[in-house]
């Protein structure tokens, strides 16, 4: 699918269909989690059915989704997992793609699933980094091969949010994405707020990170706010997006020629907090931003 300027969007909760009901011209695309969109019963259910849909989610989303771009953003199939991938998960995200039309789908870099005693994928909790190494490269790679014909679309995977330095890597991550990019046909979803908390927490440099990442790659943007937790500054999608963000993302996104969407990220229980009014303008910023960087690829190709 062809994107001549970024699509500017929301990451789907129960609260988008109120925004888009208030400011309806101001949400282009959605990003949808299908991990939202059912129950998941793996060790069995009554009547053996493994997922129960959310009584009424999907058809919300549809009529939520009219006129309007959607992709997938999916957590629960862990790529970089040294498990098998979980097909039964993976047929029922290609499922919803199919239903819903995903323009394309992203993962993430970090790992939610790990193997536990008996537990075979046992939900970490949280998002656990990886060390970027041949094991690891493969281990998505070979996983890719299999997902991406099964969802039919473009596949992406979002940089991590890191909190402490990852030993043992033989390379960085951005070259990592590189590589996806180039030997694995897999573009970035770059989080730009990712790349603030890691700065935030001393583990790495965004401005090196943004110089070696390879602009090419990256075909969709994630912006959001987050707070301190426990001494550390962390991605809760609490706040609205910290200024330095928006400075990384005027500077360095005339570089994505093949950026397709700009994406804010709020979780629903902070919607008191921001408020309708403040996510309306984070929205209308994005807006400028998507116009701006538009503007100035197309001066640059002319």
């Amino acid at each position: 699918m062809k994107i001549e300027r970024a699509l500017v969007g929301l990451l789907n909760n129960p609260v988008v269909p109120a925004v888009v009901a208030h400011a309806p011209d101001l949400v282009e695309y959605i990003d949808v989690i299908p991990d939202r969109l059912w129950y998941d019963f793996e060790f069995g259910e009554a009547g053996g059915r493994r997922f129960r849909r959310v009584t009424g989610a999907i058809e919300e989303l549809k009529q939520c989704a009219a006129g309007r771009v959607l992709g997938g953003h999916c957590i629960g199939l862990s790529l970089p997992s040294a498990i098998p991938l979980d097909l039964a998960m993976a047929e029922e995200v290609a499922l919803l793609a199919r239903e819903l039309e995903f323009q394309w789908f992203s993962e993430h870099l970090s790992m939610f699933l790990v193997a536990h005693g008996s537990v075979p994928n046992a939900q970490a909790g949280l998002g656990l980094p990886v060390a970027f190494d041949e094991e690891s490269f493969e281990i998505i790679r070979r996983k890719l091969v299999i997902l991406k014909p099964m969802l039919g679309c473009r596949m992406l995977m979002e940089n991590t949010a890191v909190f402490t330095p990852v030993p043992d890597s033989d390379m960085s991550e951005p070259q990592f994405l590189n590589r996806l990019y180039s030997e694995a046909d897999c573009g970035t979803l770059l989080d730009l707020h990712n790349l603030y908390v890691g700065q935030q927490n001393g583990v790495l440099s965004s401005r090196q990170y943004l110089e070696e990442i390879n602009p090419a790659c990256v075909e969709e943007i994630h912006i959001a706010g987050g707070d301190e937790l426990a001494g550390f500054y962390t991605d809760s999608h609490s706040g609205l997006t910290p200024p330095e963000v928006w400075e990384w993302a005027y500077e360095f996104g005339p570089r994505f020629e093949n950026l397709r969407a700009i994406v804010f990220e709020f979780h629903e229980s902070y919607f008191e907090k921001l408020g309708m009014q403040g996510i309306v303008e984070e929205l209308e910023r994005m807006h400028q931003l998507a116009d701006r960087l538009a503007s100035r690829t197309q001066s640059r190709v002319a």
